[in-house]
Formats: structure tokens, C-alpha cells, sequence
């Protein structure tokens, strides 16, 4: 049997409009937006929760890898992993584009999520064997390393795809629970491999690779019920081509975002090497922790944005990004006073460098936090990731200008004082967007013509 998605009788619809119900106030309009307000807190501190289990986790597998790869391994980790991250980004949105499609009346929710697959295997098998090349030709990678590294590729496309699926359903406490997977099955596998048996950047990158098997593998059993069966010998014909242009799109937007975070990076390790990028690096992920908050924000509200309608969801995303904003001021704050005293004693003197870089960081962080609220609107909600694409490669072309001046003269310094120049650039852009699409609801989505069908849009 197919499942078919009903949309909330509240979702805007472009098609079909009463003006007498429109134009007139609700009786009791707290009364009606209390039970989501109460949905978005009890979301917001759920994911919070889970976060606050996870990220430890990860800080911990920052410190072993930095006391047991050194700053040349940690680099050679950074730079793989990257490789692989990029072309995850790029296709693991389409289980946003499915969000996007479920918005629609009388959609196959079986068959968006089967097609959503088929495009994420048969360009995650391309993209496999592109990561195995890259690795071929990079010093301080290698076959051996890349084949790992690649072999994750498609497993991560698949559970990233199930988690926006997800989100687009409201069962953010399994999108948690998938979320928090990887960070702890990597830490049991770092153990095991780096620490017990000692392989070193090999054994660190096939823990990283075997966590996302096994993620992806829990995400498609725990949501079996959504796409199972699936017809794997059609599975060239389940390949939706207007699906994969919206997730290509939607992605496009992550990995130059991706870009935008990490080729300041790119530009380190070739003026200075590789150690010099394993220092920065501690600095980056420290930094990036902060976007927790936002990202928690965003996972609250998302269900609803998608499910309200146009005016009530312009102002829960609006404010979920101010609280963003406001939140991880406040948490920068202490730990720009910690930074001195966090790097040293906990992963050597090798890495004490990273407290300047990181507090560089820390105001581009702040600023950028609300972003990824923002794009939820204008994609998901709206349709229109170009502008999303926009947002991104402004603040990538800021960063690397930034980049060239000043990391040549002042090292992962200068790293750390380019990234905030393109995360205040791109975050201007996206309250510009979203702005000018919240004031005018009735520009139309660009995911398909006016009076067109659901059926016919895919």
C-alpha cells in the first residue's frame, strides 16, 4: 500500500485561498498557537538534550585524536573526512526536498522517499569513486585511506536523507537519536582501533566509516514502515529527475556553506602545511559547537514551519532565529574567557596555538548562528534555494579573498580573523532574503508552475 501525506489544515496553499477566512483574526490566537509554541520548547530542549550527550563525546574524540594522531594525522583526518563531508552535503538534502514536495496535496510518500534513495545511491556510487581519485593524487592521503573514507559516502547520504524526512514528519526525537549515533559510534570505534590496536589515521577513518554503516543501517529499519518495499531491480526508474534538481540545489547550498566553513582550510595548509592546518582545525570545531543552539532551533521548528501557514511560519522562523542569535552571544562569550585554558592541558602543547584562532572565530560564529534557520525558510518552506545558494557563495567569495590576504602573514590567525569577514556577509544576506519573502507571501515557489499537480510537479 501507498502512503499518501494529508497536509495540516493550516498549510498555506497558493491554490486554493478563502479570503473570508483569511481576512478574519482567530477568537483566541494565543490560545491557538500555545500547544505549538508549547511542541517547539519541548523539541528545542529534547534536541538540546541529546546534543548535550553527543558533543561531549565529540570534544573527547577531538582530544584523543590530537594525543594520538598528532597535528600531521589530525590534518590528514580533517582533509579526508572533508572530502567525503562535501559530497555528503551535496547529496544528503534529499530528504529536505522530500519536506519540500510533502507540502503538496495528494503526494506518494512512499514513492518520494523510494526515489529520494535511488538518487542517493547512483550518484553516492559517483561520487565513491571521485573521493577514491582525489585520494590517489594528495599527499598525506593515499588510496588506502580514501577507499575507507568513500566507502562511507553512501551510508551517509542515506541516514542524513532519512533525518530530513523526518523532520518533515515531526518525529524529531528519532531525528535525535539518529543525530547522535555517529558522534558516539565513532568515539567506541577511535578506542578500539586508534587506542587499542593502534592504527593510527587508517584505524580513526575506518571507526569514522563503520559509525555511519551502522547509522544508516538503524535509520532504514527504524523507518521501514515509509519505504519499504523497495523495487531495487527499477531502481534506475525511481531516479525523479525534478526531486534531484531540488536536493542537487538544496545541496549546492551545504557544500559551498561547507566550503565557505573550511577553505580558509585549504589556503592554510598550503601556506603553511599540514600541522599548522591540525592546529586550526581544534580551533574550527571547537567554534562550530556553539551552532548547536541554532541547529537545536531549527529542528524544533522545522515540522511546524513546513505545516503552518505562510504568516505564522515567517514569524516562528523569525523568532527561532533571534533566539539563536541571542543564545550563542551568550554562551561565546564564556568560552572565549576559557579559550587560554582549554587546548594545553588537554591536548598538548603542540595545539596551545588554538585559542587565538577561536576567539577570532567566535564573533563570525554568533553572527552566522541564525543562518541555518533562515535557509529553512527559504528552501524548505518557500522553495527558492538559489537564494540559499546566494547566501553561500557571497560568503565564500568573502572568505577566500580574506583568506589569501591575511593567512600568508599571520598563519591560523589569520584563518581565524577571515571566516568572520564571510559569516557576516552571508548572514546580512539571508535576513535580506528572508526579509523580503516573509513581507511578501505571495511570491510564488519555484518548485513548480501554478495550477500544476502534485503528481505532475515530481
Amino acid at each position: 500500500m501507498s502512503t499518501t501525506v494529508h497536509r495540516h489544515p493550516h498549510v498555506y496553499d497558493a491554490n486554493v485561498r478563502s479570503p473570508a477566512i483569511d481576512g478574519a483574526p482567530p477568537v483566541a490566537p494565543n490560545l491557538v498557537r500555545a500547544p505549538e509554541v508549547q511542541k517547539i520548547h519541548a523539541n528545542f530542549l529534547e534536541t538540546l538534550v541529546f546534543k548535550g550527550l553527543s558533543s561531549p563525546l565529540a570534544l573527547v574524540l577531538v582530544v584523543i585524536q590530537g594525543r594520538y594522531l598528532h597535528t600531521s594525522g589530525r590534518g590528514s583526518f580533517v582533509l579526508v573526512v572533508l572530502s567525503v563531508t562535501l559530497l555528503t552535503r551535496l547529496l544528503g538534502q534529499l530528504g529536505y526536498a522530500v519536506t519540500n514536495r510533502m507540502q503538496r496535496r495528494g503526494v506518494d510518500l512512499r514513492k518520494l522517499v523510494q526515489a529520494a534513495f535511488a538518487i542517493g545511491v547512483v550518484l553516492g556510487i559517483a561520487g565513491t569513486v571521485a573521493i577514491v581519485a582525489w585520494g590517489a593524487t594528495t599527499g598525506g592521503v593515499g588510496v588506502t585511506v580514501a577507499v575507507v573514507a568513500a566507502l562511507a559516502l553512501v551510508p551517509n547520504v542515506v541516514w542524513q536523507s532519512v533525518c530530513g524526512i523526518l523532520l518533515g514528519l515531526g518525529r524529531v526525537r528519532l531525528w535525535n537519536v539518529i543525530q547522535t549515533l555517529p558522534p558516539v559510534l565513532t568515539l567506541l570505534g577511535v578506542l578500539v582501533f586508534v587506542v587499542g590496536l593502534d592504527q593510527g589515521v587508517l584505524g580513526a577513518v575506518l571507526a569514522w566509516t563503520l559509525a555511519h554503516a551502522v547509522t544508516a543501517a538503524f535509520a532504514l529499519v527504524a523507518t521501514r514502515k515509509i519505504w519499504v518495499p523497495l523495487p531495487l531491480r527499477d531502481l534506475l526508474e525511481l531516479f525523479n529527475r525534478r526531486l534531484a534538481e531540488l536536493a542537487l540545489t538544496m545541496g549546492a547550498v551545504q557544500v559551498v556553506n561547507l566550503l565557505s566553513y573550511r577553505i580558509e582550510l585549504i589556503v592554510l595548509q598550503r601556506s603553511r602545511g599540514i600541522s599548522e592546518v591540525g592546529v586550526y582545525s581544534i580551533a574550527v570545531q571547537t567554534a562550530e559547537v556553539l551552532w548547536l543552539i541554532g541547529g537545536a532551533l531549527t529542528a524544533a521548528v522545522t515540522p511546524i514551519a513546513v505545516a503552518d501557514d505562510e504568516h505564522q511560519a515567517a514569524g516562528v522562523i523569525s523568532r527561532a532565529a533571534v533566539k539563536a542569535l541571542a543564545y550563542t552571544a551568550v554562551v561565546a562569550v564564556g568560552v572565549g574567557i576559557a579559550a587560554p585554558y582549554i587546548f594545553g592541558p588537554l591536548l598538548g602543547d603542540a595545539f596551545s596555538g588554538a585559542s587565538t584562532p577561536l576567539r577570532l572565530l567566535l564573533p563570525g560564529i554568533v553572527l552566522y548562528a541564525p543562518v541555518t534557520t533562515l535557509v529553512v525558510y527559504l528552501s524548505v518552506r518557500r522553495g527558492r534555494p538559489r537564494l540559499s545558494l546566494a547566501v553561500s557563495v557571497i560568503g565564500l567569495v568573502v572568505t577566500l579573498v580574506a583568506s589569501l590576504v591575511l593567512i600568508p602573514r599571520y598563519g591560523a590567525s589569520g584563518a581565524g580573523a577571515a571566516s568572520p569577514v564571510g559569516y557576516a556577509v552571508g548572514a546580512g544576506l539571508a535576513w535580506l532574503f528572508f526579509v523580503r519573502l516573509a513581507g511578501n507571501p505571495d511570491i510564488p515557489q519555484t518548485t513548480g508552475k501554478p495550477g500544476q499537480t502534485a503528481e505532475a510537479r515530481l
